[in-house]
């Protein structure tokens, strides 16, 4: 079978359900792995290319095709009892995964996430890197697909599961799991660091070498912190860690120098520390790293990341006193293609 064929089938397979997901299974059969490969690669480059335009939602068809076909290559290993070799393309499928979740509030279409010695990955996920295994230096891999450790990237996964969760709370009962649960997150978010040797040995062990490395680690956490209280306790601007949060984010992130690799990094902690912001002071640093990255990185989701912080900082200016302005409805609503990663 050809790739053009291929890729017919994927397109097949894409709208269908489980079926045809075996059915892709049958046909893979006839592939070589050079146009598997292919097909996987188009998938993901499909979905990042909808990503990064910041508009589009033809993103989620990509990304479930690409996890279709994923299990589908998973199932026809097994039945030839042979390993595969395309890590590096599942490991972007699972950051894609992950980063998608900031949109959905859902989990991962790879589920099952929980607490485990060596990562915060699913059973599922580590049985799939150990049959995808290759030679090639995890940590290089890590750096190029994550920029920053993947052990914080995947707890993105983490705050937007609580965030599913959110709907249940129906009672006292559910109330106090769901705080319980969220007690969970924070210790995570809090601790991820500490089995690697703190914040500075899980920093060191990405290749990339940068001196912002760490820098934008902390603005990642501190965002995940906020967009976790957001979750928990709503959208007011009351609470000390609100403040604690913004400062700390605008901190590290005015230390990153401009054009730095790792400004791709900071566009989930400027947009949390955008949401929160109540001053015009605050506005203009998140709006002067944003108008950079919209000209070192130049992707379209960056401008419509700024594009949402206006909208949000219209809506508080225009509002009375004290009204809770929810930035995550106003990205739901009004901008619906946009993945905040």
């Amino acid at each position: 079978m050809g790739v053009r064929s291929l890729f017919g089938c994927i397109g097949w397979v894409i709208t269908n359900s489980a079926p045809a997901t075996q059915r892709l299974a049958d046909l893979l059969s006839q592939v070589d792995n050079t146009s598997a490969d292919l097909a996987l690669a188009s998938s993901l480059i499909l979905c990042m290319t909808e990503l990064f335009d910041g508009k589009s939602t033809s993103w989620k068809i990509h990304l479930i095709g690409a996890k279709r076909l994923l299990d589908a290559l998973q199932a026809q290993k097994r039945a030839r009892g042979t390993k595969a070799h395309h890590r590096f393309l599942a490991r972007l499928y699972r950051f894609l995964d992950s980063a998608a979740t900031t949109s959905t509030c859902r989990p991962p279409l790879i589920e099952g996430l929980q607490e485990s010695n060596s990562s915060l990955v699913s059973e599922q996920q580590l049985a799939l890197e150990e049959q995808l295994a290759v030679t090639i230096n995890e940590h290089e891999e890590d750096s190029a697909v994550y920029g920053i450790p993947k052990h914080l990237f995947h707890l993105v996964d983490r705050v937007n599961t609580l965030a599913y969760r959110r709907k249940f709370r129906v009672d006292e009962i559910s109330e106090a799991h769901f705080r319980e649960e969220a007690k969970k997150v924070k210790h995570l978010v809090d601790s991820w660091s500490f089995e690697y040797g703190g914040l500075c040995q899980a920093v060191s062990q990405l290749s990339s070498g940068e001196p912002d490395a760490q820098d934008a680690v902390k603005a990642f956490e501190w965002a995940l912190r906020l967009r976790l209280h957001q979750i928990v306790e709503g959208y007011s601007l009351a609470d000390p860690l609100i403040s604690d949060g913004l400062n700390a984010i605008l901190d590290v992130v005015q230390k990153i120098r401009y054009g730095s690799p790792l400004e791709s990094c900071l566009l989930f902690p400027l947009v949390i520390a955008g949401s929160v912001c109540s001053t015009l002071e605050h506005r203009l640093i998140v709006q002067d790293r944003l108008m950079v990255m919209e000209r070192t990185c130049g992707f379209g989701y960056v401008y419509n990341a700024h594009e949402l912080l206006n909208r949000v900082w219209t809506c508080r200016n225009n509002a009375p006193a004290g009204t809770i302005i929810n930035w995550a409805r106003i990205r739901f609503e009004k901008m619906d293609g946009l993945v905040v990663f």
